[in-house]
Protein backbone atom coordinates (compact mmCIF):
# COMPACT_ATOMS: atom_id res chain seq x y z
CA UNK A 1 0.00 0.00 0.00
CA UNK A 2 1.32 3.75 -0.96
CA UNK A 3 0.44 7.12 0.34
CA UNK A 4 -1.35 9.46 -1.25
CA UNK A 5 1.26 11.34 -2.25
CA UNK A 6 3.71 8.69 -3.67
CA UNK A 7 0.53 7.23 -5.53
CA UNK A 8 0.41 10.33 -7.22
CA UNK A 9 4.27 10.57 -8.47
CA UNK A 10 4.06 7.07 -9.65
CA UNK A 11 3.50 6.74 -13.47
CA UNK A 12 0.01 6.30 -15.17
CA UNK A 13 0.83 3.00 -16.46
CA UNK A 14 2.09 1.40 -13.04
CA UNK A 15 -0.67 3.14 -10.54
CA UNK A 16 -4.19 0.64 -10.74
CA UNK A 17 -7.48 1.63 -10.10
CA UNK A 18 -10.68 -0.06 -10.05
CA UNK A 19 -11.68 -2.29 -13.08
CA UNK A 20 -8.10 -2.14 -14.54
CA UNK A 21 -7.00 -5.80 -15.89
CA UNK A 22 -3.67 -7.48 -14.21
CA UNK A 23 -1.89 -9.60 -16.69
CA UNK A 24 1.74 -11.44 -15.39
CA UNK A 25 4.16 -10.86 -18.14
CA UNK A 26 6.92 -12.90 -16.49
CA UNK A 27 6.64 -16.06 -14.62
CA UNK A 28 3.17 -17.52 -14.52
CA UNK A 29 2.13 -15.72 -17.34
CA UNK A 30 -1.58 -15.04 -18.12
CA UNK A 31 -3.97 -15.45 -15.03
CA UNK A 32 -6.11 -11.98 -15.74
CA UNK A 33 -7.74 -10.42 -12.68
CA UNK A 34 -10.04 -7.45 -12.98
CA UNK A 35 -9.45 -5.16 -9.94
CA UNK A 36 -12.34 -4.79 -7.27
CA UNK A 37 -13.15 -1.32 -6.16
CA UNK A 38 -12.58 0.21 -2.19
CA UNK A 39 -9.04 -1.65 -2.37
CA UNK A 40 -6.11 0.45 -0.96
CA UNK A 41 -3.71 2.17 -4.01
CA UNK A 42 -1.24 0.16 -5.22
CA UNK A 43 1.06 -0.19 -8.59
CA UNK A 44 2.50 -3.07 -10.12
CA UNK A 45 5.43 -4.56 -11.08
CA UNK A 46 6.72 -6.87 -13.62
CA UNK A 47 2.68 -7.21 -14.88
CA UNK A 48 0.88 -5.82 -17.66
CA UNK A 49 -1.94 -3.23 -16.81
CA UNK A 50 -4.58 -2.81 -19.04
CA UNK A 51 -6.03 0.24 -18.17
CA UNK A 52 -7.45 3.52 -19.92
CA UNK A 53 -9.03 1.38 -22.95
CA UNK A 54 -12.06 3.12 -24.13
CA UNK A 55 -14.97 1.74 -22.18
CA UNK A 56 -17.53 3.59 -24.54
CA UNK A 57 -16.71 0.58 -27.22
CA UNK A 58 -14.24 -2.00 -25.14
CA UNK A 59 -16.07 -3.99 -22.37
CA UNK A 60 -13.61 -4.81 -19.40
CA UNK A 61 -15.08 -8.29 -19.08
CA UNK A 62 -15.32 -8.82 -22.63
CA UNK A 63 -11.50 -8.01 -22.55
CA UNK A 64 -10.74 -10.17 -19.72
CA UNK A 65 -12.26 -13.25 -20.86
CA UNK A 66 -10.74 -12.93 -23.93
CA UNK A 67 -7.17 -12.91 -22.12
CA UNK A 68 -8.36 -15.92 -20.40
CA UNK A 69 -8.82 -17.57 -23.35
CA UNK A 70 -5.47 -16.51 -25.03
CA UNK A 71 -3.33 -16.78 -22.19
CA UNK A 72 -2.20 -20.58 -23.06
CA UNK A 73 -1.43 -19.10 -26.65
CA UNK A 74 0.73 -16.50 -24.99
CA UNK A 75 2.14 -19.37 -22.35
CA UNK A 76 3.68 -21.37 -25.66
CA UNK A 77 5.49 -18.54 -27.21
CA UNK A 78 6.63 -16.87 -25.10
CA UNK A 79 10.21 -16.11 -24.41
CA UNK A 80 12.96 -16.55 -22.01
CA UNK A 81 14.94 -19.91 -20.42
CA UNK A 82 14.15 -20.14 -16.92
CA UNK A 83 11.72 -17.83 -16.28
CA UNK A 84 9.54 -17.10 -19.36
CA UNK A 85 8.07 -13.65 -20.12
CA UNK A 86 6.27 -11.82 -22.56
CA UNK A 87 7.09 -7.71 -23.71
CA UNK A 88 4.77 -4.93 -23.85
CA UNK A 89 5.40 -4.76 -27.15
CA UNK A 90 4.12 -7.98 -27.97
CA UNK A 91 0.76 -7.13 -26.11
CA UNK A 92 0.15 -3.91 -28.02
CA UNK A 93 0.79 -5.87 -31.25
CA UNK A 94 -1.39 -8.91 -30.28
CA UNK A 95 -4.59 -9.16 -32.49
CA UNK A 96 -8.27 -8.23 -30.44
CA UNK A 97 -11.60 -8.87 -32.38
CA UNK A 98 -13.63 -6.35 -31.04
CA UNK A 99 -17.66 -6.99 -31.88
CA UNK A 100 -19.96 -3.87 -31.65
CA UNK A 101 -20.35 -3.32 -27.70
CA UNK A 102 -23.99 -4.31 -27.58
CA UNK A 103 -23.06 -7.53 -28.87
CA UNK A 104 -19.74 -7.57 -26.49
CA UNK A 105 -22.33 -6.87 -23.65
CA UNK A 106 -24.84 -10.18 -25.20
CA UNK A 107 -21.15 -12.05 -25.40
CA UNK A 108 -20.42 -11.55 -21.49
CA UNK A 109 -24.10 -11.89 -20.46
CA UNK A 110 -24.16 -15.16 -22.42
CA UNK A 111 -21.01 -16.43 -20.85
CA UNK A 112 -21.67 -15.25 -17.29
CA UNK A 113 -24.86 -17.69 -17.92
CA UNK A 114 -22.54 -20.84 -18.40
CA UNK A 115 -20.00 -19.67 -15.51
CA UNK A 116 -21.88 -22.00 -12.94
CA UNK A 117 -21.58 -24.84 -15.77
CA UNK A 118 -18.12 -24.19 -16.42
CA UNK A 119 -17.21 -24.27 -12.59
CA UNK A 120 -19.22 -27.68 -12.30
CA UNK A 121 -17.19 -29.10 -14.95
CA UNK A 122 -13.76 -27.42 -13.69
CA UNK A 123 -14.79 -29.66 -10.40
CA UNK A 124 -15.60 -32.60 -12.18
CA UNK A 125 -12.05 -32.39 -14.21
CA UNK A 126 -9.81 -31.92 -10.90
CA UNK A 127 -12.00 -34.52 -9.16
CA UNK A 128 -11.22 -36.85 -12.00
CA UNK A 129 -8.06 -35.70 -12.10
CA UNK A 130 -7.11 -36.29 -8.38
CA UNK A 131 -9.23 -40.00 -8.70
CA UNK A 132 -6.79 -41.03 -11.84
CA UNK A 133 -3.60 -40.07 -9.72
CA UNK A 134 -4.64 -42.23 -6.89
CA UNK A 135 -6.14 -45.07 -8.88
CA UNK A 136 -2.81 -46.96 -9.30
CA UNK A 137 -2.51 -46.90 -5.11
CA UNK A 138 -5.94 -47.70 -4.08
CA UNK A 139 -5.67 -50.55 -6.63
CA UNK A 140 -2.78 -51.50 -5.10
CA UNK A 141 -3.72 -51.93 -1.83
CA UNK A 142 -7.11 -53.22 -2.58
CA UNK A 143 -5.70 -56.03 -4.39
CA UNK A 144 -3.00 -56.82 -1.07
CA UNK A 145 -6.00 -56.62 1.33
CA UNK A 146 -7.95 -58.98 -1.00
CA UNK A 147 -4.57 -61.16 -1.16
CA UNK A 148 -4.74 -61.54 2.59
CA UNK A 149 -8.45 -62.24 3.16
CA UNK A 150 -9.01 -64.88 0.64
CA UNK A 151 -10.69 -63.03 -2.32
CA UNK A 152 -7.67 -62.50 -4.96
CA UNK A 153 -7.42 -65.99 -5.77
CA UNK A 154 -10.12 -69.15 -5.63
CA UNK A 155 -9.50 -72.18 -3.40
CA UNK A 156 -8.35 -75.52 -4.33
CA UNK A 157 -9.92 -78.15 -2.54
CA UNK A 158 -6.96 -80.34 -2.98
CA UNK A 159 -5.01 -78.02 -1.53
CA UNK A 160 -3.47 -79.30 2.07
CA UNK A 161 -5.64 -76.94 4.58
CA UNK A 162 -3.41 -74.08 6.26
CA UNK A 163 -4.33 -75.90 9.92
CA UNK A 164 -2.18 -78.55 8.52
CA UNK A 165 0.76 -76.30 8.12
CA UNK A 166 0.66 -74.28 11.32
CA UNK A 167 1.04 -77.87 13.21
CA UNK A 168 4.06 -78.85 11.18
CA UNK A 169 5.18 -75.17 12.54
CA UNK A 170 4.28 -75.82 15.74
CA UNK A 171 6.25 -78.94 16.30
CA UNK A 172 9.35 -77.88 14.50
CA UNK A 173 8.90 -75.15 17.44
CA UNK A 174 9.02 -77.69 20.29
CA UNK A 175 11.53 -79.47 18.97
CA UNK A 176 13.75 -76.32 19.02
CA UNK A 177 12.67 -75.44 22.57
CA UNK A 178 13.64 -79.00 23.84
CA UNK A 179 16.64 -79.03 22.35
CA UNK A 180 17.52 -75.31 24.43
CA UNK A 181 17.66 -73.17 20.89
CA UNK A 182 14.38 -71.24 21.53
CA UNK A 183 12.45 -70.34 24.81
CA UNK A 184 8.66 -71.55 25.12
CA UNK A 185 6.51 -68.33 24.75
CA UNK A 186 5.36 -67.41 28.38
CA UNK A 187 1.50 -66.93 26.51
CA UNK A 188 0.65 -69.94 23.78
CA UNK A 189 0.07 -67.88 20.50
CA UNK A 190 -0.98 -71.30 18.50
CA UNK A 191 -4.63 -70.37 17.00
CA UNK A 192 -6.61 -73.41 16.22
CA UNK A 193 -10.37 -74.03 15.02
CA UNK A 194 -12.62 -76.46 17.55
CA UNK A 195 -15.26 -78.73 17.05
CA UNK A 196 -17.20 -75.77 17.25
CA UNK A 197 -16.04 -74.62 14.52
CA UNK A 198 -14.72 -71.23 16.57
CA UNK A 199 -11.02 -70.18 16.76
CA UNK A 200 -9.39 -70.52 20.00
CA UNK A 201 -6.23 -69.41 21.82
CA UNK A 202 -4.97 -71.89 24.49
CA UNK A 203 -8.64 -72.23 25.81
CA UNK A 204 -10.16 -68.63 24.79
CA UNK A 205 -12.37 -68.18 22.26
CA UNK A 206 -11.62 -65.48 19.76
CA UNK A 207 -14.14 -64.91 17.07
CA UNK A 208 -14.79 -61.93 18.68
CA UNK A 209 -11.43 -60.32 18.22
CA UNK A 210 -10.40 -61.66 14.86
CA UNK A 211 -10.54 -58.74 12.48
CA UNK A 212 -11.81 -60.91 8.88
CA UNK A 213 -13.30 -63.85 7.87
CA UNK A 214 -11.17 -66.23 5.56
CA UNK A 215 -11.94 -68.85 3.79
CA UNK A 216 -12.02 -72.48 5.60
CA UNK A 217 -8.93 -73.96 4.25
CA UNK A 218 -7.29 -71.05 5.68
CA UNK A 219 -5.92 -70.72 9.30
CA UNK A 220 -5.45 -67.99 11.58
CA UNK A 221 -1.50 -67.45 13.52
CA UNK A 222 -0.46 -64.24 15.92
CA UNK A 223 2.10 -62.99 13.93
CA UNK A 224 5.05 -64.08 16.45
CA UNK A 225 3.89 -67.48 16.74
CA UNK A 226 6.02 -67.15 13.53
CA UNK A 227 9.07 -64.59 14.19
CA UNK A 228 9.86 -62.44 16.58
CA UNK A 229 9.85 -58.28 16.68
CA UNK A 230 11.67 -58.74 19.75
CA UNK A 231 14.72 -60.57 18.90
CA UNK A 232 17.25 -59.33 16.20
CA UNK A 233 21.01 -60.36 16.04
CA UNK A 234 23.16 -57.47 15.63
CA UNK A 235 27.23 -56.67 15.09
CA UNK A 236 29.02 -54.03 15.60
CA UNK A 237 29.85 -51.83 11.95
CA UNK A 238 33.70 -52.04 12.87
CA UNK A 239 33.38 -56.11 12.20
CA UNK A 240 31.32 -55.68 8.84
CA UNK A 241 33.15 -56.87 5.31
CA UNK A 242 33.85 -53.75 3.21
CA UNK A 243 32.11 -55.84 0.33
CA UNK A 244 28.79 -56.58 2.65
CA UNK A 245 25.65 -54.71 1.64
CA UNK A 246 24.57 -52.31 4.04
CA UNK A 247 20.82 -51.51 3.90
CA UNK A 248 19.26 -48.38 4.74
CA UNK A 249 15.83 -46.72 5.40
CA UNK A 250 16.06 -44.83 2.23
CA UNK A 251 17.32 -47.30 0.13
CA UNK A 252 13.58 -48.92 0.57
CA UNK A 253 10.82 -47.14 -1.86
CA UNK A 254 7.74 -46.65 0.08
CA UNK A 255 4.37 -48.96 -0.64
CA UNK A 256 6.34 -50.58 -3.67
CA UNK A 257 8.92 -52.82 -1.77
CA UNK A 258 11.18 -51.65 -4.47
CA UNK A 259 15.08 -51.64 -3.66
CA UNK A 260 16.54 -48.21 -4.68
CA UNK A 261 20.11 -48.66 -4.02
CA UNK A 262 22.38 -51.18 -2.65
CA UNK A 263 25.66 -49.68 -0.93
CA UNK A 264 28.23 -51.39 0.54
CA UNK A 265 29.89 -50.95 3.77
CA UNK A 266 32.79 -49.18 2.49
CA UNK A 267 30.61 -46.46 1.30
CA UNK A 268 28.58 -46.29 4.13
CA UNK A 269 28.55 -43.27 6.00
CA UNK A 270 26.80 -44.77 9.23
CA UNK A 271 28.80 -46.46 11.58
CA UNK A 272 26.02 -47.62 14.11
CA UNK A 273 25.12 -51.28 15.42
CA UNK A 274 23.56 -53.06 12.52
CA UNK A 275 21.00 -56.11 12.40
CA UNK A 276 22.32 -58.66 10.67
CA UNK A 277 20.40 -60.60 7.65
CA UNK A 278 20.44 -63.33 5.48
CA UNK A 279 19.07 -64.16 1.76
CA UNK A 280 15.31 -64.70 1.70
CA UNK A 281 14.75 -62.62 4.81
CA UNK A 282 12.05 -60.75 4.70
CA UNK A 283 13.01 -57.06 5.74
CA UNK A 284 10.78 -54.71 7.60
CA UNK A 285 10.94 -51.23 8.31
CA UNK A 286 9.58 -50.70 11.94
CA UNK A 287 9.90 -46.63 11.91
CA UNK A 288 6.93 -44.80 10.81
CA UNK A 289 4.85 -47.96 9.40
CA UNK A 290 2.70 -45.55 7.04
CA UNK A 291 5.54 -45.62 4.72
CA UNK A 292 5.12 -48.97 4.24
CA UNK A 293 8.41 -50.41 3.71
CA UNK A 294 9.33 -53.97 3.06
CA UNK A 295 11.92 -55.84 0.69
CA UNK A 296 12.89 -59.73 0.50
CA UNK A 297 16.69 -59.92 0.56
CA UNK A 298 18.58 -61.68 -2.15
CA UNK A 299 21.95 -61.82 -0.89
CA UNK A 300 23.18 -61.57 3.17
CA UNK A 301 24.03 -58.46 4.40
CA UNK A 302 23.44 -56.16 7.46
CA UNK A 303 20.97 -53.26 8.03
CA UNK A 304 20.26 -50.34 9.97
CA UNK A 305 18.46 -51.54 13.86
CA UNK A 306 15.25 -49.58 12.44
CA UNK A 307 14.65 -52.66 9.79
CA UNK A 308 14.00 -55.89 10.89
CA UNK A 309 15.07 -59.02 9.70
CA UNK A 310 12.49 -62.19 9.49
CA UNK A 311 12.85 -65.64 8.56
CA UNK A 312 9.49 -66.80 8.09
CA UNK A 313 10.28 -70.36 7.93
CA UNK A 314 7.64 -73.00 6.02
CA UNK A 315 5.38 -69.26 4.74
CA UNK A 316 5.87 -68.18 1.51
CA UNK A 317 8.38 -65.59 1.99
CA UNK A 318 6.87 -63.25 -0.52
CA UNK A 319 3.16 -63.94 0.69
CA UNK A 320 4.63 -62.66 4.30
CA UNK A 321 5.81 -59.29 2.30
CA UNK A 322 2.70 -59.16 0.84
CA UNK A 323 0.91 -59.46 4.22
CA UNK A 324 3.29 -56.89 5.87
CA UNK A 325 2.49 -54.46 3.23
CA UNK A 326 -1.38 -54.85 3.17
CA UNK A 327 -3.46 -51.72 4.17
CA UNK A 328 -4.43 -54.24 7.40
CA UNK A 329 -1.33 -54.72 8.97
CA UNK A 330 -0.32 -51.12 8.41
CA UNK A 331 -3.53 -49.70 9.98
CA UNK A 332 -2.52 -52.70 12.81
CA UNK A 333 1.03 -51.28 13.10
CA UNK A 334 -0.01 -47.44 13.71
CA UNK A 335 -2.83 -48.35 15.97
CA UNK A 336 -0.54 -48.87 18.68
CA UNK A 337 2.68 -47.25 17.23
CA UNK A 338 5.06 -45.31 19.81
CA UNK A 339 6.64 -41.56 19.27
CA UNK A 340 4.91 -38.58 17.66
CA UNK A 341 7.07 -37.41 15.37
CA UNK A 342 8.43 -41.07 14.44
CA UNK A 343 6.10 -43.28 15.40
CA UNK A 344 7.59 -47.23 16.02
CA UNK A 345 5.86 -50.61 15.58
CA UNK A 346 6.78 -51.91 18.97
CA UNK A 347 7.34 -55.15 19.68
CA UNK A 348 4.38 -56.73 21.75
CA UNK A 349 1.86 -54.86 18.99
CA UNK A 350 3.77 -56.55 16.40
CA UNK A 351 4.00 -60.18 17.65
CA UNK A 352 0.24 -59.83 18.79
CA UNK A 353 -0.97 -58.98 15.34
CA UNK A 354 -3.07 -61.53 13.59
CA UNK A 355 -1.86 -63.30 10.10
CA UNK A 356 -4.46 -64.82 7.67
CA UNK A 357 -2.42 -68.15 6.71
CA UNK A 358 -3.86 -69.53 3.44
CA UNK A 359 -2.63 -73.41 2.46
CA UNK A 360 1.42 -72.86 0.55
CA UNK A 361 0.14 -73.62 -2.97
CA UNK A 362 -2.57 -70.85 -2.71
CA UNK A 363 0.32 -68.56 -1.41
CA UNK A 364 2.50 -69.16 -4.18
CA UNK A 365 -1.01 -68.55 -6.63
CA UNK A 366 -1.75 -65.41 -4.24
CA UNK A 367 2.23 -64.47 -4.86
CA UNK A 368 1.76 -64.88 -8.79
CA UNK A 369 -1.56 -62.69 -9.22
CA UNK A 370 -0.11 -59.66 -7.02
CA UNK A 371 2.98 -59.29 -8.98
CA UNK A 372 0.33 -59.79 -12.14
CA UNK A 373 -1.28 -57.46 -11.08
CA UNK A 374 1.73 -55.17 -10.11
CA UNK A 375 2.53 -55.33 -13.86
CA UNK A 376 -0.86 -53.86 -14.74
CA UNK A 377 -0.75 -50.95 -12.41
CA UNK A 378 2.50 -50.24 -13.74
CA UNK A 379 1.01 -49.60 -17.10
CA UNK A 380 -1.50 -47.17 -16.27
Amino acid sequence: MISEKDYESISLRSGVAENDILFAMIGSIGNPVIVAGGLPKFAIKNMALFKYYNRTFCNELFLYFFLSYVQNEMKKIASGGVQSFISLDFLRRYLFPLPPLAEQERIVARIKEFEPLIAAYDHLEQEESRLEAELPDRLRKSILQYAIEGKLVPQDPADEPASELLKRIRAEKEALIKAGKIKRDKVDSYIYRGDDNSYYQGNENIDDILPFDIPDSWAWCRLGFLVDFSKNASVNSAKIDGNAWVLDLEDIEKDTGKLLAKKRMKDAASKSEKHIFYAGNVLYSKLRPYLNKAIIADEDGYCTSEILAFDFGQINNEYAQIYLMSPFFVDCAMSDAYGVKMPRLGSAQGNAAFMPIPPLPEQKRIVDAVNSFKSMIKSL
